[in-house]
């Protein structure tokens, strides 16, 4: 229900019982400016410079009409008419139109609660809640470190960039508050999100949107289900993903064999084999990197599909890797060229960038020829091969000074791309009739992927235990994405980045391997150096955990289904901040790195070095240890142990999956 009051030169406009937005000559609601600010890019790493002024105000109320079928106009400075529209998802959508004058970027300022707390705006790997904080929206490689730590400065130092909290790979114009008000532009605009008012809430959009939605639900689980809504939910994962972990291995067919038969042979339940050299290996300076060219490497992957096959017959899959690239080597490369497949700066000329230590074109996906070859390659080579998923790897890479095959510039196409990368991938299996059997996954996006992608993944993490960058990052990222609309996320276990003195040590692996079990998929990744890391078959102890933890991720596999069935009808993540089930707790976020995984569990990883206990913040229910059967009352701070292989877990004394849990609890003592 949408609400509009008028009195004077002032207005307010109501959502279901919400003040959503006020507009006076001392504080109005909307600035515009014929000025954007400035972009500046090495190798997929950003820097974004707001505009040198705010722009102008726009001061006098000139029309403020409600109509009878609930609509609204309201027109300010006989400069801008807003048209506001109730939808389905507790909503009201504010369209734009310009009367007069030339304006390029717009500044829109919403009511806020200073006792409240803002969740979303993308993937965030470092505040959870972003309420005093502002960012811009422009997707980017994260850095590596992204704190102030010795081995940050010394990567700043090497790579020119610094790297700042709020880096991503996947962003959207987006928020939750914990007063049940959300909001979200539908532009793929640069602009930034700003929380550091008490007061107000404000978005800068470098351009005048066709539309934002600004809304307000009873709860922040019912706008997190009709923020999803909006933006577009994920399909279930298909029934084969819970048979077992996906273990990522490299070096050939022959290592992947050795290393998939020793993990079987440990009693790991392994539901597929992910080998994202498929299709070759480079070395550069940054360690082991792929050759981007879109078919089997038969040096390392001789008689692939026959191999893809024989997995099958063992009930295993097989998955690989694609991005968006193409190495300046080999015959795709020379193919897209010379067809103008590739994307091209202001003067005509190939973009070629860094990614991260060697050179990368792009593919131009606003040219219908060029995704149409890609889709081709990727149906031939990867689906009529056997694959059943892959990795749909990058997307944050267009520079702000190239120019599209459609005539739109790297500015206004950046955050555009990797959505179109998620779309493309959907659309080549659907149009093979795959879509209940393949999976990809991806860590780029923004506003709108979550319509296409099957799965995301939380990037490259460092293989440590930083708050910044490591295993804690990746139970941030989760959750704040499943508060933008991505209900379905993992991570890489053990982590992926290896730079100077950073190495995965075994304990960070298996403690990565016990977060992985309670989420919707585990997989492994070797790193981007292998040689120097902790790997899941390093040892027979390792091994040994490993399948303890399959077992237990396998058995939840009714459970699985279950929260993610529910995310697809109701959009709450199945990864979930305990405040959407038990909103009247504050305490709770103190405790950041716990979760609910769905309705039911409490989950509480170990993200610290060397622990053998840990504190948990029980919310106020009657909870079971998964463990021990030993039964708690919540509402308060325990210590419980959790010794390697037991993470902190709890369900709740009343779920209806109570036998489900007991029985997995068995599994952990084993």
């Amino acid at each position: 229900m949408i609400q509009l009051a008028a009195e004077g030169n002032a207005c307010s406009l109501v959502v279901n019982g919400k003040n959503i937005l006020n507009h006076s000559p001392a504080r109005p609601c909307v600035s515009l400016s014929g000025s954007r600010g400035t972009v500046r890019s090495d190798s997929g790493k950003f820097s974004v410079s707001a505009p040198n002024s705010r722009g102008r105000d726009l001061v006098h109320l000139t029309r403020a009409q409600q109509h009878e079928d609930g609509s609204a106009v309201i027109e300010l400075d006989n400069t801008l008419r807003i048209t506001v529209v109730p939808t389905e998802f507790c909503c009201a959508e504010l369209s734009f139109q310009i009367l007069a004058g030339e304006w390029n970027s717009m500044q829109l300022r919403f009511e806020a609660d200073p006792n409240e707390r803002i969740f979303g705006g993308g993937e965030q790997f470092t505040h959870l809640d972003l309420k005093g904080r502002s960012f811009p929206l422009w997707i980017s490689e994260p850095g590596v470190g992204r704190s102030r730590s010795l081995f940050s400065l010394m990567t700043m130092w090497k790579d020119r960039h610094v790297q700042k909290w709020y880096h991503s790979y996947f962003l959207s114009p987006s928020w939750i508050s914990t007063t049940g008000c959300f909001f979200y532009a539908d532009s793929y605009a640069c602009g930034e999100l700003d929380f550091t008012s008490p007061e107000r809430t404000t978005v800068t959009l470098w351009e005048i949107p066709e539309r934002v939605y600004a809304g307000a639900a009873d709860s922040m689980k019912q706008a997190a289900g009709a923020l999803s809504g909006l933006l577009g939910r994920q399909p279930a994962l298909p029934d084969w993903v819970y048979d077992g972990m996906w273990l990522g291995v490299q070096g050939g067919m022959h290592q992947a064999e050795a290393c998939l038969n020793k993990a079987l042979e440990a009693g790991v339940k392994v539901g597929a084999l992910w080998c994202q050299d498929w299709e070759g290996i480079r070395m550069t300076s940054f360690g082991k990197q792929l050759f981007w060219a879109w078919k089997w490497d038969d040096s390392l992957y001789p008689d692939l599909p026959q191999y893809i096959q024989a997995l099958r017959r063992r009930g295993i899959r097989y998955l690989g890797y694609i991005n968006t690239f193409l190495t300046p080597k080999g015959e795709m490369y020379e193919y897209a060229r010379s067809k103008g497949y590739l994307v091209t700066d202001d003067h005509g000329e190939e973009c070629q960038v860094s990614v991260p230590a060697d050179p990368g074109s792009l593919v131009d996906f606003t040219n219908p020829e060029a995704v149409a070859w890609l889709k081709r390659v990727m149906k031939e080579h990867m689906i009529d091969i056997g694959m059943s998923g892959w990795m749909a790897d990058f997307g944050e890479y267009i520079p702000h000074h190239a120019r599209m095959h459609d005539g739109k510039s790297g500015l206004a196409y950046h955050n555009q791309y990797p959505v179109d990368w998620a779309r493309i991938n959907r659309e080549v299996i659907r149009e093979a009739g795959k879509e209940q059997e393949i999976v990809f996954f991806m860590r780029a996006g923004y506003a709108g992927s979550t319509r296409y992608s099957t799965c995301f993944w939380s990037g490259d993490q460092l293989v440590d235990w930083s708050r910044e960058d490591g295993l804690p990052s990746a139970v941030t990222a989760a959750l704040s994405l499943g508060m933008s609309g991505a209900g379905i996320v993992h991570s890489d276990i053990g982590g992926y980045t290896t730079a100077a003195w950073k190495k995965r040590s075994k304990e960070l692996l298996l403690r990565w391997a016990e977060f992985a079990v309670f989420s919707p998929l585990m997989r492994s990744h070797e790193g981007n150096r292998p040689g120097d890391n902790w790997q899941t078959y390093s040892d027979e102890e390792t091994l040994k955990g490993l399948a303890r933890l399959t077992e237990v991720f396998c058995a939840l596999k009714p459970y699985h289904q279950h929260i993610q069935q529910e995310y697809v009808e109701s959009g709450v993540p199945t990864m979930r901040i305990p405040s959407l089930e038990y909103p009247d707790e504050p305490e709770l976020y103190d405790y950041p790195y716990q979760y609910m995984y769905g309705g039911d569990l409490l989950a509480a990883p170990v993200t610290e070095k060397g622990r053998q206990s840990w504190e948990v913040r029980l919310p106020a229910d009657s909870w079971v240890h998964l463990w021990t059967g030993k039964e708690y009352s919540g509402g308060k701070v325990i210590s419980v142990a959790a010794p390697l292989g037991q993470p902190p877990v709890f369900f709740r004394k009343s779920s209806s999956w109570v036998s489900l849990f007991k029985e997995i609890g068995s599994y952990g003592t084993n």
